[in-house]
């Protein structure tokens, strides 16, 4: 074999060796791009999490006050109707069977009770602070028998646990309204226990509710 031959077949190797290996490391950095991707997703938080039911068969519930409707003496679906505005939060109605029963209602989420008193419109409330997709929210349950409450500010409850019953139909429990679960969902760690707001515009400071249950 002369020289120029040699020179050749040891270019033709040289070069299949650079292209053996460069297929080799970007096979490996694309496992470890794909493991690095399929861990961190993983670990990433739901972009939706599920809040646990404040009480059974929560869905078919909403059948008055949904979350942003207007509400006004004039259309409302309860009478009579005291109030006026973009309604912040969802009623949960009760049915016949229940009025004179004892009615559970339960913590949506995983927090602190920030407050636990007799409120204006809503007779009983306990707002509680949550986190959801690592941002602060507070929970307003409203129309609640607080006699019924076993734990105080500061408690933690979990997703699930007890909160309370629901007062006595138009009681002081409930401050005159009819037996049902007024729970709203404020952006932030600010409280704002408004039922009803003026503008369509501020609707965007509440969750509704009914996008995060089953």
């Amino acid at each position: 074999m002369t020289k120029a031959k040699i020179v050749l077949v040891i270019l033709i190797i040289s070069i299949l060796a650079i292209i053996v290996s460069s297929q080799k490391s970007y096979f490996q950095k694309t496992t470890t791009e794909d493991n690095s991707t399929k861990t961190t997703a993983k670990n990433e938080p739901l972009s939706k999490q599920i809040f646990i039911s404040p009480i059974n068969n929560a869905l078919s519930r909403i059948t008055k006050k949904p979350f942003g409707i207007y509400i006004s003496p004039i259309n409302s679906p309860v009478t009579p109707e005291k109030f006026t505005g973009y309604h912040t939060g969802v009623d949960f109605e009760t049915f016949s069977t229940e009025q004179a029963e004892d009615t559970t209602v339960t913590a949506i989420c995983t927090g602190k009770i920030i407050e636990k008193k007799q409120a204006r419109g809503y007779g009983g409330m306990v707002v509680q602070s949550c986190l959801i997709d690592n941002n602060p929210i507070t929970i307003i349950y409203g129309h609640i028998r607080l006699s019924s409450i076993k734990n105080s500010i500061g408690d933690i409850l979990n997703a699930g646990n007890f909160l309370g019953f629901l007062g006595t139909g138009y009681s002081v429990e409930t401050d005159g309204e009819r037996k049902h679960l007024h729970l709203g969902i404020h952006k932030g760690e600010a409280v704002d226990t408004r039922g009803y707001v003026q503008t369509e515009s501020e609707l965007k400071n509440w969750i509704d509710i009914k996008e995060y249950l089953k």
